[in-house]
């Protein structure tokens, strides 16, 4: 389960919530207080904490993560500036294997999976491709839109939540490119957002949204995904083309 709050405060009600209903692994993309990392531990959930920066890396191990996710500038949502094949690498060698890394950012198929395993990552953490799949939640509109997108169809922007934030290109992140001196801090923005009718994240199937102004996520591997493919599907043709990949790969020694 992910989360994310405005206030530090609010966290231990809202990951209760989570254990309490069944959760077994808690991710969070903005910092992990020790207190939840108990929280969490006492109740025999894991920890896993996104890093855009080896100091968050270190951070997160010394909270008493289980899990570090490095998550390169490529990632959709909220992210850093550094680049996934330059952090990942340098996420692991600081982590020295006191708890598993999984790479994140610009992942979309088994070719990535085998390069995040060379760079030394225990995994890949793929956000966007699964939200192209029939099993995943999204506002209408939001896997189309993914569908329709190239690789350039993104943009950094803090106009959603007053973060960095990478999202879908449209009206209402050109307006904000054009006045970014309003931009507000979050979670100031993101209530704005909200207000403004352009942030229904988490909401249903059946909620109305304008396409040119919603809030939607995505990497900069979504110009590589063309059709909805069901998520078991996709896990075992990712697993097929790693294997492939690092068997083409052993033949060049």
């Amino acid at each position: 389960v992910d989360l994310l709050t405005a206030a530090p405060g609010d966290m231990p009600a809202q990951v209760q919530a989570i254990i309490d209903n069944g959760g077994r692994v808690f991710v969070a993309g903005l910092g992990v207080p020790r207190d939840v990392v108990n929280l969490c531990h006492d109740n025999n959930v894991l920890v896993a904490s996104m890093c855009g920066k080896v100091r968050h890396a270190v951070a997160a191990v010394a909270a008493g993560c289980d899990l570090v996710i490095a998550q390169g500038t490529e990632a959709g949502g909220h992210t850093g500036t550094v680049a996934t094949m330059a952090l990942v690498p340098q996420i692991v060698d600081v982590v020295e294997n006191k708890v598993p890394v999984v790479a994140a950012g610009g992942l979309f198929d088994g070719r990535g999976l085998a390069a995040a395993l060379s760079l030394g990552a225990e995994g890949v953490w793929m956000g966007t491709r699964f939200i192209a799949t029939p099993e995943a939640w999204g506002t209408p509109g939001y896997k189309e839109k993914l569908l329709s997108m190239a690789e350039d169809d993104t943009v950094v922007s803090k106009g959603f939540t007053g973060k960095t934030c990478r999202v879908a290109r449209n009206d209402y992140t050109q307006y904000w490119e054009e006045h970014a001196s309003e931009i507000e801090p979050f979670p100031a923005q993101f209530i704005r957002s909200i207000n403004d009718g352009a942030n229904h994240l988490g909401a249903g199937p059946n909620t109305e949204v304008d396409p040119s102004r919603e809030f939607w996520p995505a990497g900069q591997g979504v110009g590589a995904i063309n059709e909805l493919v069901p998520a078991g599907d996709l896990v075992r043709s990712i697993v097929a083309e790693a294997e492939a990949v690092i068997d083409r790969m052993s033949t060049l020694r």
